[in-house]
């Protein structure tokens, strides 16, 4: 399966498969494995968005005062 851009910048997907079951199958495969990533790219992206907004306690700043 090739993905790639035309000279205007329009998306295209050329693939060549022996069959039908064999085109259903890839077209499985990358629909999961997309899935995987943009659950992959959420994840980290909600990790490092947490990090950003975590307060770094303060030096000589107690709770109790």
């Amino acid at each position: 399966m090739l993905f790639n851009f035309d000279e205007d910048g329009n998306p295209q997907v050329y693939s060549k498969v022996e069959s039908e079951k064999n085109a259903m199958s890839l077209q499985y495969l990358i629909n999961h494995w997309s899935e995987a990533m943009e659950s992959m790219n959420s994840d980290t992206f909600i990790k490092n968005l947490n990090s950003a907004f975590d307060d770094p306690e303060e030096e000589g700043y107690e709770d109790d005062e």
